[in-house]
């Protein structure tokens, strides 16, 4: 039986889905991206979910393409159907109304890098690596790298990253603010689980509608986005949840 590349474990409200191809560092393949995009798929319809944590089997994130599919790109229109697959995951994960927490330890070099920032909140060890590799074999930023960095980090470091294609430690992605955080290397799984559980304790609507306000917002003027917020708000304000905080709030006051 042939072992599953995406393992998928669900445990009170957070799943964890783990890149499983430790022998090559989690090198993305084609079996990846469908496993991955099923993964999501079923996670949106599953209302128990409220966390999901991203993270690679082994010692590594993600070392980015597998180099033997980047030896078998010698047909334009399978690698363009394959990098519109990896689009519709990137903007799968984007768009998953449960946030993200990927955890990277090891590498996280090119599409593997990028995959990693399409979450909502990235944790690193602080020996963990990083590299936008593109330019140093000859190719463009892929997996969401040219929208993610200059929104991440600003144009004139994005060109750094980008156009050098230097490697930096986790430590240094956290200064930089293009992560969430990096802590010691003995200190990211529980990192991550106490962030989990945080995120899993909080209204799964209002995590969802924030996560998806926010990320809209780079499409809307100032305008646009009020709107969007009282539209969405004077919803918010009548759901059960909100009362009955509003009700504990008003009660504790009295006291």
């Amino acid at each position: 039986m042939t072992e599953d590349i995406v393992l998928f474990e669900k445990q009170d409200k957070i799943c964890t889905l783990t890149l499983n191809r430790p022998g090559i560092m989690n090198a993305v393949s084609r079996e990846i991206l469908t496993e991955f995009q099923a993964a999501l798929d079923r996670i949106e319809e599953d209302e128990e979910i409220r966390v999901v944590v991203l993270t690679g089997a082994g010692d590594h994130f993600s070392s980015g393409a597998d180099m033997i599919l980047l030896d078998q790109a010698d047909y334009a229109p399978d690698m363009l159907k394959f990098m519109r697959r990896l689009r519709k995951l990137i903007v799968a994960m984007r768009e998953l109304p449960q946030p993200i927490i990927c955890k990277v330890r090891g590498v996280a070099y090119g599409v593997g890098s990028n995959t990693a920032l399409a979450g909502d909140f990235v944790v690193a060890s602080h020996t963990a690596r990083f590299c936008e590799v593109f330019v140093n074999i000859g190719t463009v930023l892929d997996g969401g790298g040219t929208y993610f960095l200059p929104r991440l980090v600003g144009l004139a470091k994005a060109r750094e990253l980008a156009l050098l294609g230097d490697e930096f430690d986790g430590r240094a992605a956290a200064e930089m603010g293009l992560i969430y955080k990096s802590v010691p290397e003995e200190d990211l799984d529980k990192t991550v689980d106490d962030l989990a559980r945080t995120l899993a304790g909080k209204p799964a609507l209002s995590l969802s509608l924030i996560k998806e306000g926010l990320e809209n917002s780079f499409d809307m003027t100032l305008s646009q986005a009020l709107e969007w917020e009282a539209a969405h708000q004077s919803i918010m304000l009548q759901t059960r949840e909100n009362r009955e905080i509003v009700k504990m709030f008003l009660e504790m006051k009295k006291k």
